[in-house]
């Protein structure tokens, strides 16, 4: 039997009301950076908006890879791309997407703090209780214990396609995997859009399809 994920779409609405959230706890506190890096590659989008929200020009971004694997709980993150600017003296304010381990916003943090600026501070759309990193700023923090793996708008096909997969061990017709997807995995999605992830997990070679039905290869 597949394992059973809790997923959760994310819309642009949901993105613009948490980006507002954060920039009213930013006005609130007093603090206003001179400049937002945005933690790639969750943290670009939302990093955008926060900038025209808040009208800053200066926009740029570090980079972390999390070794783990899509919906799942844990992985190993490591920095590979620091800030190529001159943050000296100014006031930076870090942004992701959500803080799950937080390994990912320690590590990126340390690496701003390091270069001297005159304030580093955190925010995140989404927090998990368990991270082990709490951001300054945050839009959402889930209840203790809860749990899902949130599909944002800008990483929507890759989630998708990373997904289903995980459900074709015992479901293999295009019928099956729509309403397994909303059985395992929370997610209510039509049939044009199952067809649409499962022709693009074909065309990456990720699966195949043999008598009208979807197998991983």
């Amino acid at each position: 039997m597949p394992e059973r994920i809790s997923c959760q779409l994310v819309s642009w609405e949901d993105i613009e009301t948490w980006c507002k959230m954060l920039k009213d706890q930013l006005d609130e506190a007093g603090w206003r950076p001179d400049i937002i890096v945005g933690l790639a590659r969750g943290g670009w989008a939302p990093a955008r908006v926060l900038c025209d929200q808040m009208i800053i020009k200066e926009l740029y971004s570090v980079k972390t890879e999390h070794w783990g694997l899509t919906a799942s709980k844990d992985g190993k993150a490591k920095l590979v791309q620091g800030l190529n600017v001159d943050v000296k003296g100014k006031k930076v304010l870090i942004l992701d997407d959500i803080t799950d381990t937080g390994d990912s916003m320690r590590l990126a943090s340390e690496h701003v703090a390091s270069l001297d600026p005159g304030g580093c501070r955190t925010a995140t759309l989404l927090h998990i209780p368990h991270s082990k990193f709490k951001p300054d700023f945050v839009a959402r923090e889930l209840a203790e214990g809860e749990w899902h793996w949130f599909i944002f708008p800008w990483n929507y096909h890759e989630d998708i396609t990373n997904l289903l997969p995980k459900i074709l061990e015992e479901h293999h017709t295009l019928e099956e995997v729509v309403e397994s997807a909303l059985t395992y995995l929370n997610l209510d999605l039509s049939r044009e859009k199952i067809k649409e992830a499962l022709d693009y997990s074909r065309e990456l070679d990720k699966i195949i399809l043999e008598d009208g039905k979807y197998r991983q290869k």
